[in-house]
Formats: C-alpha cells, sequence, structure tokens
C-alpha cells in the first residue's frame, strides 16, 4: 500500500532525502556528484516547494518524493500566476513498477488544484524516458518550444492543466 504525505505531516530525515535523491539521480546516471551535493542538499531541497513523499508498508520506508513549487518559488524556471513545477521526482530503486511514481503525481496534482493553481508544469532530462512515459500517461503534453540546454544536458518540459 502507497502512502502519501506532506513532510508538514509526517517527517523525513535529511539523511533518507538525500539517499533517495542520490539513487535515483546520481546513480541513475542522470546527475554528476558534484553537482548533486550543490542541488540535493536537504535545505535547498525543501526550500523549493511543497515535499511530498510516499511511503509503502512493505516493504516499509520511504518509496519516493516530489516537490510541488510555487509560482513564488524562486527555484521555479517556467511557473507564472496561476501554474505549480513539478521537481525532483524520484522512485527508490526498490520500489519501482510498484505505482509509486504515478502516485506521487498524482498526488502533486491534487496538491496544486487544491491551491488553487491551474496548470503543472515541468522538465526532464531527454535520456528519461521512463519518466516521460509516465507524465504522458498522466495527461502532461510536451511543449518543445520550452526545451532547453543546461550545461552539457538537454531537458524537455511538460505542461498539463488541472
Amino acid at each position: 500500500m502507497i502512502r502519501i504525505a506532506s513532510t508538514r505531516d509526517r517527517e523525513v530525515p535529511d539523511g533518507d532525502l538525500q539517499r533517495l535523491l542520490t539513487q535515483a539521480y546520481v546513480e541513475g546516471g542522470f546527475t554528476a556528484p558534484d553537482r548533486a551535493a550543490q542541488i540535493f542538499a536537504p535545505a535547498a531541497v525543501r526550500a523549493r516547494g511543497e515535499l511530498l513523499c510516499a511511503w509503502l508498508t512493505e516493504p516499509a520506508g520511504l518509496a519516493g518524493m516530489v516537490i510541488v513549487a510555487p509560482p513564488s518559488s524562486p527555484a521555479s524556471r517556467f511557473a507564472s500566476d496561476g501554474d505549480a513545477e513539478m521537481h525532483l521526482l524520484a522512485t527508490a530503486p526498490e520500489c519501482r513498477r510498484m505505482g509509486v511514481g504515478r502516485a506521487l503525481v498524482d498526488a502533486a496534482m491534487e496538491h496544486a488544484r487544491d491551491a488553487g493553481l491551474r496548470r503543472m508544469v515541468l522538465w526532464t532530462q531527454t535520456s528519461m524516458h521512463a519518466a516521460q512515459r509516465l507524465y504522458a500517461s498522466a495527461g502532461f503534453v510536451r511543449r518543445r518550444e520550452r526545451d532547453f540546454q543546461l550545461g552539457d544536458r538537454s531537458f524537455v518540459v511538460f505542461e498539463a492543466d488541472l
């Protein structure tokens, strides 16, 4: 069973948060370790927006996370009034293909909708094919005109109406 909770309602130790992001992004080959040390620092992650976490009863523990960044967040790249951004969707490797990612995407969209926002925007690396399939299945549409480069990495942008 998957339970989603905000870190306002259920604490997540900083070490667990860093471990999850390192497994998903660094060990997954998507983020260099030196860059991860900066962008995955717990204070920086928490400052982006509302942190939603997925918990499993079997195996027990933190299964995944996602951030809903409001348009007022300094971490927002594309959000304007009425928009939220989805950041750092991560699923623990042992919890993949169990519906955790989809539950987090759905919870993030519901959280933004409940906050009165009208659209969710996200970007992902071109090499994150599984994530792109998940976003498309959740109703996100690619916005090629917003795609961008950041250093040596290419990103694609998706949007969904809430």
